[in-house]
């Protein structure tokens, strides 16, 4: 989308088929101006009682083609004209997405969902309105206005038409005072319907934990609130447009009655006479539907300049992560030997560095495990990998090269990663496996399913492969969705792969069935493992422990036990939890038993 206005744009990539379109409209209009000389003409004729039989089959014949021309004209300029608005429609929604695409992590961390589909549908549906009913109104509006006034002048009476035109440039008086009020109100019915639209996405979300917490009489007065706030920012709008119209229509009425009295005035003094008189009035309510109209349009152009500012903005904001001008789009693959040097990141809103003075280097092939507590920037330092955040230049090197001269399309391509967050999208399992621009086969499906260790529960499902997924693959347990993720990172077959944190919802004996089975996956790729279990990490060729942004251990798991710190002293309490656990299995077991037995017995 260009960095101008959308629909001056639209205007001038569209300007021959719009001058087509008016020109359809123009004809209409013309004819249109046909009906009130045949009705003047056909008056006189009957006021004069010299209309014949034969000229009244004329004059319905004329009549009837006249309206047949206006319905055929008019018909086919609004088909052309609405089929350009809904190519605007189309293209700046698929522009918006797009954009959306483009944009960095950051942006969306920002965003709340409900604004961000009231923009992709309420404000572009705002746009594809003004480009369709305001741009047609106007164009009639325009011509009829401009072709009856100089046919009532020339045909009827000049006086009588300027004394009957007087009180209508009040209606552009009346359309400027209202202006601003109109646009700012459009823009608070806007913000409204984003509140509630991200209020009604917050509740279907997380709807397990509404009901979880017996929250429903609470969400209920939240959505109410938004409810009512939304009803009231259209109330308001609706009160200022319906003034605007019922002041326009009054205004209409008044050049009606002037038309009334002063035309009833000069027939009565043989001023005009009656057929002058009857075309005239037709004149007048042929400008009645268009000028009326226009309150309409002033109220459509004041929501569409609104939305049209919100759009502009999304597109003016520029992705934070893009290929550098110094990026090697000859550069297509990536080995997977990586080295940090000297790294400090702050997030663009933190008042603080989250990773400080961060150096190490994993070999082509050879593994790294980072743990460290809660917030002490183990993800981040993979995000940097894949660059959803810019890191400092010189600082990241893949392969020798510095990671902004690598083409994002070709690092994030060869990079796969298991994110905390295990999203998975509302279609098939094989869909979310083979999430790829690559397609893969069915057993390439099948196999990267058996190395995460969830074959087996995809074969349990109904449709099996084919099983669709509901909202964030809400249909899985969690566990089986880390493992989804996983057969979706590992069927890339990428040079590096990351698992941040992805075991955390399995058990121990899953966990280490997944790491046996990712053996072979990980043979001869660059692995990086974030954990909070030492079992899922020891086998790694280097550990470090991270703790507030700094590396404050590395080594082997064996260095590390020696070393007796902070790794060391994770690894002794979840032994000891691990032992407690098995210890309480084995009090619970003769005691199952016996309930078991008294229960056999009962029954």
């Amino acid at each position: 989308m260009e960095r101008e206005n959308i629909f001056r744009n639209h205007i001038k990539r569209n300007r021959w088929s719009y001058l087509i379109g008016f020109a359809l409209l123009s004809i209409s209009s013309l004819l249109q101006l046909f009906i009130p000389l045949l009705l003047g003409q056909f008056t006189d004729k009957l006021q004069s009682s010299t209309l014949t039989y034969k000229e009244t089959i004329t004059f319905g014949l004329w009549m009837a083609a006249v309206g047949l021309g206006v319905a055929f004209f008019r018909s086919t300029s609004r088909i052309y004209l609405f089929r350009l608005s809904r190519m605007l429609e189309t293209r700046v929604r698929g522009e918006l997405f797009k954009h959306w695409e483009k944009l960095s992590a950051q942006y969306f961390n920002n965003q709340r969902i409900g604004d961000l589909m009231s923009h992709a549908i309420s404000d572009v549906g705002v746009v594809r309105e003004v480009t369709m009913q305001g741009y047609f109104n106007i164009m009639e509006a325009i011509m009829l206005i401009i072709i009856s006034v100089i046919a009532m002048v020339y045909s009827v009476n000049p006086m009588l038409t300027l004394l009957t035109m007087l009180p209508l440039p009040l209606l552009s008086i009346l359309a400027y005072r209202f202006n601003k009020r109109m646009q700012k109100q459009s823009t608070d019915v806007q913000a409204a319907v984003s509140d509630l639209t991200s209020r009604v996405q917050e509740f279907t979300a997380g709807i397990r934990v509404v009901k979880a917490f017996v929250q429903e009489k609470e969400e209920r007065k939240l959505f109410t609130k938004d409810n009512q706030h939304a009803v009231n920012m259209n109330r308001i709008f609706a009160r200022s447009n319906s003034m605007f119209s019922s002041l326009s229509t009054g205004i209409v009425g008044f050049s009606f009655l002037v038309s009334i009295v002063l035309g009833g005035v000069m027939v009565l003094k043989n001023i005009i006479t009656l057929g002058e008189f009857v075309a005239f009035n037709t004149y007048l309510s042929l400008l009645m539907g268009p000028i009326e109209n226009l309150g309409k349009v002033v109220n459509l152009l004041q929501r569409g300049k609104a939305s049209e500012v919100r759009l502009m903005e999304i597109f003016r904001t520029q992705p934070e992560v893009v290929d550098d001008v110094v990026a090697n789009q000859e550069i297509e693959h990536i080995d997977g030997d990586i080295e940090i040097r000297n790294l400090t990141f702050s997030y663009p809103e933190a008042d603080r560095p989250t990773l400080r003075d961060i150096s190490l280097k994993v070999a082509k092939g050879s593994s790294l495990a980072i743990v460290g507590r809660i917030g002490s920037g183990k993800s981040t330092l993979v995000h940097l990998l894949v660059r959803m955040y810019n890191p400092p230049e010189g600082t990241v090197f893949l392969d020798g090269h510095d990671i902004h001269e690598i083409p994002l399309r070709t690092l994030r391509g060869q990079i796969g990663i298991v994110p905390q967050d295990q999203f998975l999208f509302s279609s098939t399992i094989r869909d979310n496996i083979g999430f790829d621009p690559h397609p893969y086969t069915d057993d390439q499906v099948i196999e990267a399913s058996k190395v995460a260790q969830v074959y087996d529960n995809i074969l349990e499902f109904p449709e099996q492969f084919d099983t669709a997924l509901g909202e964030r693959g809400i249909s899985l347990s969690g566990g089986q969705r880390q493992r989804v993720s996983i057969a979706r990172a590992i069927i890339k077959r990428p040079s590096i792969l990351i698992f941040d944190d992805s075991l955390s919802a399995v058990d121990t004996i899953t966990e280490d069935l997944i790491l046996e089975g990712l053996q072979s996956v990980m043979n001869k790729r660059t692995t990086i493992i974030i954990g909070h279990r030492v079992s899922s990490v020891q086998a790694a060729d280097q550990i470090v422990v991270m703790d507030e942004g700094r590396i404050v251990e590395r080594g082997t798991h064996e260095q590390l036990i020696r070393r007796n710190g902070i790794y060391a002293d994770m690894y002794h309490k979840q032994l000891l939890d691990q032992e407690a656990e098995r210890q309480d299995g084995q009090d619970q077991e003769p005691l199952t038993k016996v309930h078991t037995l008294q229960g056999g017995a009962g029954a």
